[in-house]
């Protein structure tokens, strides 16, 4: 019986490749494509060249009390190599895929510091970073100030045998944070930290897994880590999808069946044909496929356009929701404009 726990290049804004089509059993198609969405962080124009500088602590005090016990002082090197490693290796591999060609190569330094987490605050000046952007050339500072980590392991019991085991599984979590400086600015442009967790299971309803993760669970979490940073200073790509009418009437399911051969021109006349008619709800769902043919072309103003016509129509939940995202994407159009167009 089971129980209770106890812890111990010049591109479209939308992907116009079509990525996959599905038919639904129901009322709906949906149709999955990529949509590139902004970075959090609005660099100034002149940013170009990216110099990433590691400054956290090498020391017993980044990791959880209960975790230092028997450390030594190799061992810390160790891990704190696997974790650097891993937390740029995923900041790179963002970079390295953004539509911002300048930041695919950052140069990369390292100046540790050998105080303790206690000095959190320590930033560098404006003076260090001025000194440090005038020898490499760089026109903004990424700072790694600290990162702590820690481990645990979580059990739950069978309620009718609490000494059995019916799940073990570890838990890894840190806590990283970063600044950006500019050396026109006496303190940090930006600072931004993140926190994660990962569980790994190793007793899954008693029974014993055969892959135990070990340093891997370190290693995944800090690329993880390095990966959310990453997507949080430039722009990248992301899944999305929208669904297509296909129940109502003949035209909207010949109109599927030409998207399904990549026909969509074929589609569209389908339902342009649909828009004359005296069903109003019909029109709305017409309209509404049309403005998903102009949003994978990458003309978001007439999709806006036509879910406007589709709402006159029949003030529709999916409808009224597509309109609400297609008006995001146009804001957040000006920003990627900005962020990806740099001199």
């Amino acid at each position: 019986m089971k129980g209770g726990k106890r812890s111990g290049r010049f591109f479209l804004w939308t992907v116009a490749l079509f990525l996959g089509f599905q038919g639904c059993a129901g009322k709906y198609a949906i149709v999955d494509f990529e949509v590139l969405e902004p970075a959090t962080v609005n660099f100034p124009g002149y940013v170009n060249q990216l110099l990433i500088l590691n400054r956290a602590p090498v020391s017993l005090d980044v990791w959880a009390e209960e975790n230092r016990e028997g450390m030594d002082a190799r061992q810390l090197v160790l891990l704190d190599t696997l974790i650097v490693n891993n937390l740029f290796r995923g900041v790179q591999d963002v970079l390295r895929s953004s539509p911002i060609e300048s930041f695919h190569m950052p140069i990369w330094l390292s100046d540790r510091r050998m105080d303790t987490t206690l000095l959190d605050d320590r930033i560098l000046t404006k003076r260090e970073v001025q000194d440090i952007c005038s020898r490499m050339h760089g026109d903004a500072l990424i700072s790694l100030e600290l990162y702590t980590v820690g481990m645990d392991q979580h059990f739950d019991f069978y309620t009718d045998n609490p000494d059995e085991i019916l799940n073990q599984y570890f838990e890894v979590y840190n806590r990283v944070k970063w600044n950006i400086h500019l050396p026109d600015r006496p303190g940090p442009f930006d600072t931004y930290t993140t926190v994660d967790t990962l569980f790994y299971p190793t007793i899954l309803d008693g029974v014993f897994l055969k892959y135990v993760p070990g340093l891997d669970m370190i290693r995944d979490l800090f690329y993880d880590s390095g990966l959310k940073y990453g997507r949080y200073l430039v722009p990248v790509w992301n899944r999305s999808s929208r669904i297509l009418y296909k129940r109502g009437d003949d035209s909207l399911r010949l109109a599927i069946r030409q998207t399904n051969s990549g026909d969509w021109k074929g589609a569209f006349s389908f339902w342009r044909g649909l828009t004359s008619s005296e069903d109003s709800s019909l029109v709305a769902k017409a309209y509404h496929n049309m403005a998903v043919y102009y949003e994978l072309e990458d003309q978001l103003d007439s999709a806006q356009y036509m879910l406007d016509l589709a709402l006159e129509h029949d003030s529709l939940d999916e409808i009224q929701s597509y309109r609400d995202e297609i008006e995001v994407r146009l804001l957040n159009r000006k920003d990627i404009e900005k962020q990806v167009r740099k001199p």
